[in-house]
């Protein structure tokens, strides 16, 4: 991940471990990254010993709310990317963003427009 935080760190203002725990070859990673608009992506990876990953990268702006999340949680049965999607607002979209290198490269796409 330090390497994806030195590729964007034109556009990172701070990036903060909050939690990460590794037993064998799994792992449970939270952290927060803060970009220099002052919006904020907060990491949620889970990847448990069957090798199944869970996900969500929130990303809000500098009052908190939400600009989009994308996740894995098994809902959302008729997105044709099942079960990754993304939640822009209401509405919930197909996301073919299912890494934190793929959201990171997303994000600052948008900041650099």
């Amino acid at each position: 991940m330090l390497d994806l935080i030195a590729r964007y760190k034109h556009l990172i203002k701070s990036f903060h471990v909050l939690l990460y725990e590794q037993e064998r070859e799994s792992f449970r990673l939270k952290a927060q990254v803060m970009f220099t608009d002052s919006s904020n992506l907060f990491v949620k990876e889970y990847l448990f010993e069957n090798k199944e990953r869970k996900y969500s990268y929130h990303w809000s702006d500098s009052l908190g709310n939400l600009i989009c999340r994308w996740d894995n949680a098994n809902h959302w049965v008729d997105i044709p990317t099942h079960p990754h999607h993304k939640h822009i607002g209401d509405d919930v979209f197909e996301s073919i963003e299912t890494s934190i290198d793929d959201v990171l490269s997303a994000i600052c796409e948008k900041l650099e427009k």
